[in-house]
């Protein structure tokens, strides 16, 4: 690839050496990941889900990450916006689906009966029967399926709704939660909340940050919280930082929070670690 730069008495190629350097990266990314996704190199982590009431942990978000046996851990944000334009985000989904299933089941045996979300991309709607495939999980792994939380992002449903909404009422039929991902972070949230077929409103970490600091934005996610509640949703905050904006939430009816104030994303060890303290913070 090259960015071109020219005028009408001359024509000069510059090569960019920044693209060309993401080319190379990306390139080493696509010749490893699927000998990574054999060799499991994918893992999962959970960032703990926090009541507000009590500060007791009351769940987790399912996150991946790539720990390379030469250059260490990799964040999801080195391959994950590769993935979702090359399809093979399709399959870090259903290994980390199965992951969460399996270890919802060992979070019972332990005694622990809290749910754990997973992301479900866009390149599943209309690719893959959810219903059959995530069923097909939570029978094999014998889990109660409103325990395995299904986040969908927030973009997805300013495109075919008709479509989205049927499959997420089939999935809410035989027993899943849905997560509305991201809210805030669009356009048309809304006018979403009349018709989407949803248990939770996940709202959006940018939204957060922005809006929290002035008199309006505290105005605007304070009624969005009062909203979804009275229509029946949860409300999970996502990003939170500081116990100020921890404070804001709890004072304004919203029920979960996560984020760095409780505890980064972390192995699951150190998560069953913290359920045993039971209270963060």
């Amino acid at each position: 690839k090259k960015n071109i730069k020219g005028t009408t008495l001359t024509n000069f190629n510059v090569y960019d050496d920044n693209i060309r350097l993401k080319d190379n990266q990306q390139a080493e990314l696509e010749s490893e990941m699927e000998i990574a996704l054999e060799r499991h190199e994918f893992v999962m982590f959970l960032q703990p889900k926090v009541s507000l009431d009590s500060n007791a942990i009351c769940g987790a978000e399912a996150l991946v990450r790539w720990m390379h046996p030469l250059k260490g851990i990799r964040m999801p944000g080195d391959f994950l916006p590769l993935f979702e334009s090359n399809g093979f985000i399709k399959r870090i989904d259903e290994f980390m689906w199965e992951e969460t299933a399996k270890y919802l089941a060992r979070l019972s045996e332990l005694g622990y009966s809290i749910p754990v979300s997973v992301n479900v991309s866009r390149l599943h709607i209309g690719n893959t029967d959810l219903v059959t495939e995530l069923s097909g999980l939570v029978k094999k792994y014998s889990i109660d399926p409103s325990k395995l939380e299904l986040e969908i992002t927030e973009t997805l449903f300013t495109e075919d709704t008709g479509s989205l909404y049927s499959i997420m009422q089939e999935l809410k039929n035989v027993g899943f939660t849905i997560e509305m991902d991201d809210f805030g972070s669009g356009y048309s949230s809304l006018n979403m909340l009349k018709d989407a077929p949803v248990d939770v409103i996940k709202i959006d970490r940018f939204f957060l940050d922005e809006v929290i600091d002035t008199k309006r934005g505290k105005i605007i996610v304070a009624n969005s919280i009062k909203m979804s509640k009275e229509l029946g949703m949860r409300t999970i905050a996502e990003g939170v930082e500081t116990k100020e904006q921890a404070e804001f939430l709890r004072n304004s009816g919203c029920d979960i929070a996560q984020g760095y104030f409780y505890s980064k994303p972390i192995p699951t060890e150190e998560f069953e670690a913290l359920l045993k303290e039971g209270v963060l913070k």
